[in-house]
Parts: structure tokens; C-alpha cells; sequence
């Protein structure tokens, strides 16, 4: 053999030649096997019987043609897979024993036979899925690439070096709102390796090998993650009787604010989709306010206090009290509120509500102390006559009806059937 290539290592050949005493060692395979007899001469040599696929060939004299031919398989498979380790087929077996010599005729046609059979193989890395089909890398550090790879379809290289990092802990810190870890990574198939020989041809580079399982194979990479994320808790809105608070208004006694709770999941991914997640753990960080609100039970005055609040939500005058057009505008007109809602100026008693000519919808309001309070050109009127009202019932919406050139409030206050200017009494 040739020392050079180092595919020709003499005792690397060695694997294939299976030196024995017991001639019954051939015969389990069929071959004839010769005894001599006692009384013989015992002029018996080294005979070589060749095995390839459990078929007997036959025996050989010399196992020189042996090694020969076997350097010249691999001085032929080295030019094209140089990058490989190659050997000699598995299915070689060559036992030894001491025999009567073959003919040097016999040797040839033995050897031509190996040659027809003889193959050539790459001592390969084989990743097996589901124990039954195959793909060969060059060596178990290509296996390794291969399944980083593969990996690599679901996971980010550095999510994967953080899992890989964690294996050795044996205590990882608990997760903080906002942050996730992996903690686990499987094939949907069982997927292992194992040394192997097989046709040069059918090793494959890693990223070849790891886009052949998941496109052709259909194994799927599934990650198993742990989350953990802020929740609001909302809170609830309670409502209280009150007997400080008159009949029809609400006072709101305490604010509602959300509560906050961390919650941790359980998140499940499939070749890097996110197929589901599930709640496994919460902790509450702050409980919740109830927001309260207060309900007046207090029975409206009869009487009015003869202060007198803005019957509007914000707005400003747009016409004051006086000669308007050749006529006297009794009150003050408001237009632009913030809303359309109209509201009693003070405590007193409906005694008109409806359609008034040139009033359009109009609440006429006596605070029962004198003073009796006029609201014009409503949309629509929320009260009745002989409702009890305070500052802060609704009367009504701002409109335009009765004889009106816009969206606005006449308003109009009088004391004792003696018109007074309302911006003597009220304020913004």
C-alpha cells in the first residue's frame, strides 16, 4: 500500500482482515473449508478467504492483491472526494487461516470478482429522522452544524447561545415584565446520529443537510417559551346612596384607578410561528380602587337660596339686556357652551315647560323667594312642571327654536314681575 495517501493506513486495513486459528470461522459463511489429515504432511501456508456482503468469494494465497486493489479504489475516489475519509466497503470481511495454497489462477479470478464488487465508501456522519430516513455529513462536527441549523430556522443565533448557556445553570432568575426566555427546543420527529458508511455522493455540507430535513422531510422545529408581561386590572364602579347630596345629582366621592398584576405564560412556537400561549401564573402588584359614586336621597328646597349659578356649560354673551332692534331684549342670550346642557340657575320649581311663540321650548323656573328665572329656544326639555330642580338639574338642551338666529340660551331672571339684569346675578 501507499504510505502517502493517507486513506492507505496498513493498519487500517487491518479491520478487514480477521486473523483465526478456527477454520470453523470460514465455514459459517458457506465456504469449503480443507482439513488435513493426521497422517499428512502439514505443509499448509497462509490462506486468505474473501467475504463481501456475506458471499464467499473464495481464497486467495496472498493478500498483497488485496491491498493493491484496495489502493487503487481509493487513489481513484480520493480525486473527487478528497474532503472525505474513505475506506473500503464494510461488506469486506477477509478471514485467515493456515491451509493448503490456492492455485495462482484461482487468486486472479478471485481478485476480478472483489474488483466487480468492491466499492469504495465515505466514513460518514448519518442524522437518522424517525429511525428511518437518512442524511449524511462528513463528520459528527458537521452533525453538530447541521442541527444548529435547523435550529436557526425558529430561533435567532443568539437566542440559541442564550438556551445554550442556560442548560448549565442549574437556577435561572426570575423572568421581569417584558422579558421572555426559551426553554426548550424539539423536532417534531425523533431525529439522532450515528457513524456510518455511505456512497460519497450522498454526504451532503451542513446547510445542504439542514434544508433537506426541514423542506424534504418535513421536520419541524418546536419552542417552547416562558413570558412574563403587565396586565391592568380594571376597577369597579360602585354607587352609593347619599343624604347629603339632593335627589338627581351625583358626586363622585373617589376616583376608580386599575390595578396591576404580572402574569406569566407559557408560549408555544412552530418553526418560529407562534401556534399558542397560555396563562400559567399571576401575581398582583396593586389591587384596584372601586370608583365611588355618591347619589343625592336629599329632598330638593322649596325655595330657591337667591344665589344664582350660570345656566350654561361655559359659552359667552352674545347679546346683553337691553334696546335690541327696536325692542327690549328682557335677558341675555349665551351661545358657544362647551355642551348644549341647560341647568336650573337655583333651587325652585317647574312651572312652565313647552312651546312659547317666539320662545320656541321654553322652562320658566319660580324659585318661590321672589325671584323666577326664564330659559328659551331649548331643543328639548328634560323636566315637567311642578319638578323640583337645583343648580344642577338639567333643564333641557340649547337650540334654536322660536324665533332665534342660532344655536343659543335666552335667559332671563326677574324679581318680584320686575325684569333685572342677569349679569348682576350670575357669573361664569
Amino acid at each position: 500500500m501507499n504510505a502517502k495517501h493517507p486513506n492507505k493506513d496498513k493498519l487500517n486495513l487491518r479491520k478487514w482482515k480477521i486473523g483465526t486459528a478456527l477454520v470453523l470461522a470460514a465455514s459459517a459463511f458457506g465456504a469449503n473449508t480443507i482439513f488435513a489429515e493426521p497422517n499428512e504432511p502439514q505443509n499448509l501456508e497462509p490462506v486468505y478467504h474473501i467475504y463481501h456482503n456475506t458471499s464467499y468469494l473464495g481464497a486467495v494465497s496472498d493478500d498483497a492483491p488485496i491491498d493493491e486493489l484496495i489502493d487503487e479504489k481509493l487513489e481513484t475516489a480520493s480525486s473527487d472526494y478528497d474532503h472525505l475519509r474513505l475506506a473500503p466497503s464494510e461488506e469486506l470481511t477477509v478471514l485467515t487461516e493456515q491451509a493448503l495454497a490456492s492455485s495462482p489462477a484461482d487468486d486472479e479470478t478471485i481478485i476480478s470478482q472483489l474488483d466487480e464488487q468492491l466499492a469504495i465508501k465515505a466514513e460518514a456522519f448519518a442524522l437518522r429522522v424517525d429511525s428511518e430516513s437518512e442524511v449524511y455529513v462528513k463528520d459528527r462536527e458537521a452533525y453538530e452544524e447541521t442541527i444548529q441549523l435547523i435550529k436557526e430556522t425558529a430561533v435567532t443565533e443568539e437566542e440559541l447561545e442564550q438556551f445554550e448557556q442556560q442548560q448549565a445553570k442549574t437556577e435561572l432568575p426570575e423572568l421581569k415584565a417584558g422579558e421572555s426566555r426559551i426553554t426548550d427546543i424539539s423536532f417534531s420527529q425523533p431525529v439522532n446520529g450515528l457513524s456510518k458508511q455511505t456512497d460519497p455522493k450522498q454526504v451532503m455540507e451542513p446547510k445542504q443537510a439542514a434544508e433537506y430535513v426541514t423542506d424534504e422531510l418535513g421536520v419541524d422545529v418546536l419552542v417552547s417559551k416562558a413570558e412574563k408581561a403587565l396586565k391592568n386590572m380594571p376597577y369597579e364602579t360602585v354607587k352609593k346612596d347619599s343624604k347629603d347630596i339632593y335627589i338627581g345629582e351625583t358626586e363622585v366621592s373617589q376616583k376608580g384607578k386599575r390595578g396591576e398584576k404580572a402574569v406569566s405564560y407559557a408560549v408555544r412556537e412552530v418553526n418560529g410561528e407562534r401556534v399558542g400561549r397560555s396563562e400559567t401564573r399571576e401575581k398582583i402588584l396593586e389591587e384596584p380602587a372601586d370608583k365611588i359614586i355618591l347619589e343625592g336621597e336629599k329632598e330638593l328646597p322649596g325655595v330657591g337660596t337667591g344665589e344664582f349659578t350660570w345656566p350654561a356649560d361655559g359659552g359667552y354673551v352674545s347679546s346683553k339686556k337691553g334696546q335690541r332692534w327696536g325692542r327690549a331684549h328682557k335677558g341675555i342670550d349665551i351661545a358657544q357652551p362647551d355642551t348644549f346642557d341647560i341647568a336650573s340657575a337655583d333651587h325652585g320649581t317647574v312651572t312652565k315647560a313647552g312651546a312659547a311663540g317666539t320662545f320656541g321650548n321654553r322652562v320658566v323656573v319660580d324659585h318661590k323667594n321672589g325671584y323666577e328665572t326664564i330659559y328659551a329656544h331649548l331643543s328639548s326639555i328634560d323636566v315637567e312642571v311642578g319638578d323640583k330642580v337645583s343648580p344642577h338639574t338639567k333643564l333641557g338642551d340649547m337650540g334654536t327654536t322660536g324665533r332665534s338666529t342660532g344655536i343659543h340660551l335666552h335667559f332671563e331672571l326677574s324679581y318680584e314681575g320686575q325684569d333685572r339684569d342677569p349679569l348682576d346675578y350670575v357669573k361664569k
